[in-house]
């Protein structure tokens, strides 16, 4: 399940939002659903100040593009492990497409992020906290340097099988029009970008469409 942009800017191309699902047996859902995607967006926009400021930035950089951007809060449910499984991983490593993700504590344990040497570390958000993760989007922007945060789930300990997961990540998109060009401050003096020029969008669709996610986007503008 999951819910996207609430709030779409007037004149928005509406390729970018499809519409949120309605539950109607459940019409509740959709109601405080969309409650917290508002406040999950606006905490994001919070930290992306804090990172704008770290980066250099006017401390509202990121207010042109965050607002009415394509952002996802997905509510992830893993199902109990009812046989021995063929692995002990329940979602592979990987790093997120957009700026930045936003995790508030699982119902279980399993979250794990790879330090730099190489190493797997369980981390879990305490009451009151978020996990906060870097994603692609802003690696690209800062010319890497703020790493795209490599992460997985992990299968419990064996005598909590029978229990299921649930977690709800915020994916914080920017809308699809931002330029995802190496900002200068991050490039060195005498050196080219690490990645060519590319918009939000444009990126978004060729990520989607390398996993399989989206058909061949090639024509896509934005």
């Amino acid at each position: 399940w999951q819910v996207g942009q609430c709030d779409v800017p007037e004149g928005a191309d509406m390729k970018h939002y499809p519409p949120n699902a309605v539950v109607a047996e459940r019409p509740q859902l959709s109601v405080k659903s969309e409650a917290l995607y508002r406040s999950m967006e606006s905490v994001g926009r919070d930290v992306l100040k804090a990172i704008a400021l770290h980066l250099g930035l006017d401390e509202d950089y990121f207010e042109a593009y965050v607002p009415g951007g394509n952002s996802i809060l997905r509510l992830i449910h893993y199902p109990p492990i009812l046989q021995e499984p063929q692995s002990s991983v329940r979602a592979g490593q990987h790093e997120d497409i957009n700026l930045i993700t936003l995790l508030v504590g699982a119902s279980a344990s399993g979250l794990e992020v790879m330090d730099t040497a190489g190493n797997w570390t369980p981390v879990t958000a305490l009451p009151n906290q978020l996990v906060v993760n870097v994603g692609d989007m802003l690696q690209r922007l800062t010319n890497q340097e703020l790493k795209s945060t490599t992460h997985r789930v992990v299968n419990p300990p064996r005598e909590l099988w029978g229990k299921p997961r649930f977690s709800m990540p915020f994916f914080c998109h920017p809308v699809p029009h931002m330029s995802l060009d190496a900002l200068e401050q991050c490039v060195p003096a005498g050196e080219a970008p690490k990645e060519a020029p590319i918009t939000a969008g444009a990126y978004l669709a060729e990520r989607l469409r390398e996993i399989g996610l989206v058909g061949d986007t090639s024509s896509e503008k934005e």
